[in-house]
Parts: C-alpha cells; structure tokens; sequence
C-alpha cells in the first residue's frame, strides 16, 4: 500500500511538472561521471548553497524501489520576487562513523533553502535536518535484539558571483546502537570551507579548480556492561582536496568535461582513556574524472570542423562502436542508436529496459551491448 502511494504521488507531480514546465534540465552529475563540482549544475546547491538563486521554478523528483523499500525524493525551488526558497527532502546523506570505519545513509532527510541579493551577486543558506533507524529482533540461540538510530543537522552558508562560489558549512552528526547490554555512542563536529572558480579561456574552454578544506572532532562512548567502566575515545579530523576541471563546450548541446584531483589529504587522530594515540593518515595522487554529454558528434580530425550531430533524449557516457558504414551509440534514455557513418542520420534505434552506459561491440557482423536492466542484447 505504502509503495502504491509513492507511485501515485510521484506521478502526480510529475504531471504538475509537465504543466508547468519546471523540469530540471541540468541534473546529469551521476551520469557524467561525478563530475557535477566542476561545473555549473543544480546539484552544487548542496555544497554551494548561494547557487540557488540560479535554478528557479525547478521541481525534481525521483522514486527508488528496491525489494520491499520505497524511497521518494524531491527538491522544488521557486522565486517570489527578489528571494528565493527551496526544499528538498529523502535526499540521500552519507554519515561516516570513524569509531567503526564504516558509512551510514540516511534516507529520511529534509533541505531548506533561503536565496537572496547581496551586493550584486548570490547569497544562500540551507539547514538540512535527518534521522534513520534500524531495529533486529533477538533470535533464539542467536544474536541479541539491535536497535540502531542515527541523527543529522547541518547549516550552510553560500556566497555565488559568476566567477566563483564560496561556502562554509557546520555538520553534526550523531549514531546510537544497543545491543544485549553493550551501548555505544558517538557524536561529532565537522566544519567544511568549499570554494571554485570559474575562468573561461576562450568561448568553447572553462577551467574551474576546486578547493574543499574540513576540520572536525568528535567523540565516543561505550558501555560494555557488567559493571565494567566506560570506554571513551575522542576524535579529532582533517581533509584536504585540490582538484581543476576542464569543461569543453562540443555543441550547443554537447560538453565534454574533464577533471582531476592533483591531490588529497585525510587524517584521523584517536585518542582512547587510559589506552594512547594513535593517527591514521590517507594520501590520494591523483583521481581522474570524465564525462560527456547528449549529443553524438563527428569531427574532422584535420580541419576540426564538426561534419554531423546526433542527438539523443539523455546523456552519452560509452564509447560508439564502428563497422564499414555504421556507428553504434548506446544512451542513458535506454535506446541502442544505428547512425549513418556518413551523413549522422539515424538508420534504426532499440529501447532496452534500462540504462545504456557500456560501449557496444561488434563481433562478425552482430552488435552487442549490456544495459541497466541487467540483460546483454545481440543485433544482426
């Protein structure tokens, strides 16, 4: 009944979108390759809060069915007069716990958004609010009853120019679990300084280096039982990531974006009562990023000069396979393409069933390609 609900109200909206036109049309971070920070696009929003004021009169939904899970999720932003207000809520937030060095999604979450104009340009803030439970019953000759909570609040503050987005953002997390007579709590601190920077080299190439600085600490308590003492450790975090992106404007509709994180730093310092210290220190060189959009394009590799375009209803993250007379293109809208070498005129198309993200081969005269939904399919 539950799951009955969520498809009726997703479809629901999705009908007020398409009547009043407010679909996003820039949310494509996953598909590209989490590229998202290093270009413009309305999932910044979360990391750049004072950014909202570029994406008015949006509405994005997304309805996530898993087993007998349902998860719908939403973000609407509208502007009234000089102002803007927004709020999302189910949108996934990852919590790291450094006491048990393991990440915990929380998927009953709310965003609130404020934008308005100060000095000219952007200024943005957002509260986020979330909380998740688990609960195990005890089993007979098995393991105890688990009972396992979770709760988040963060505030953020963004400032936006059309050069640069600057943030600042305070988070603090929280986890409980019991289980038999061992209690275990942790609650923390983190404060993270986000910033890029937006330089167009010339009509077609942007560069936007990327800094995102984050200092924190936390602690833990555990209860062992038995009239044993209480243990305590105390945390204490840092990170560091540089990165630079490329964006390379193809067509009116196709961008190619390239990036690279030169460098990435993390610590982790325990300090456990009546035990020692101990640091754990993580160094990452480098980490690659790439990512295409919509459009197939063929390039004269002498002249430069575009010779066709192919468009498809999402973006094209595989490689094209390519016989005599025929290029094979696989898209995220689920459709395998046949497109004239030639002339860039669509010869034949086949809707799978999801997502196509591998590149198709051609193996003795048949084409073959894997999708989303889990089937590899075979064409003469």
């Amino acid at each position: 009944m539950k799951r009955q609900w969520l498809i009726i109200l997703a479809a629901t909206i999705v009908f007020v979108c398409m009547a009043l036109n407010v679909f996003a049309t820039e949310t494509r971070v996953t598909s590209m390759g989490q590229t998202g920070i290093f270009m413009y696009d309305n999932s910044n929003i979360v990391i750049f809060p004072g950014a909202v004021m570029r994406y008015g009169n949006e509405i994005v939904t997304e309805l996530r069915l898993k087993d007998v899970e349902s998860v719908f999720s939403a973000e609407v932003r509208l502007p009234m007069n000089s102002y803007m207000f927004g709020f999302n809520f189910n949108r996934p937030i990852t919590l790291f716990d450094p006491g048990v060095g393991q990440s915990i999604v929380l998927n009953s979450t709310s965003d609130l958004y404020f934008g308005t104009q100060l000095a000219g340009n952007d200024l943005g803030i957002r509260a986020s609010l979330g909380r998740d439970g688990f609960t195990r019953d005890s089993i007979p000759f098995g393991p105890p009853r688990l009972e396992e909570s979770a709760r988040y609040f963060e505030v953020a503050a963004g400032y936006s120019t059309d050069l640069y987005d600057a943030s600042i953002s305070l988070e603090l997390p929280s986890v409980k679990s019991e289980e038999g007579g061992l209690k275990d709590e942790f609650s923390g601190n983190m404060i993270m300084l986000n910033g890029r920077y937006f330089y167009d080299y010339d009509e077609k190439m942007r560069f936007v280096p990327v800094v995102r600085f984050g200092f924190g600490s936390g602690s833990r308590k555990t209860d062992v039982g038995g009239g044993n003492p209480q243990e305590e450790t105390d945390y204490g975090l840092f990170s560091l990531n540089l990165g630079i992106g490329l964006n390379y404007q193809i067509s009116d509709n196709s961008i190619l974006v390239f990036a690279i994180d030169p460098y990435g730093y993390y610590r982790l310092k325990e300090d456990e009562k009546n035990v020692g210290e101990g640091t754990t220190t993580t160094t990452t060189f480098p980490r690659l990023y790439l990512g295409a959009e919509n459009d197939l394009v063929a390039v004269d590799i002498n002249t430069t000069e575009i010779k066709w375009k192919f468009p498809t209803e999402d973006s094209v993250t595989s490689s094209p396979a390519i016989d005599s007379s025929t290029i094979y293109i696989g898209s995220q809208d689920g459709r395998l393409y046949a497109v004239d070498k030639n002339t860039g005129e669509k010869l034949w198309d086949y809707l799978t069933g999801g997502e196509i993200t591998s590149s198709p081969a051609v193996i003795n005269g048949k084409v073959y390609v894997g999708s989303h939904d889990g089937k590899v399919y075979a064409f003469e």
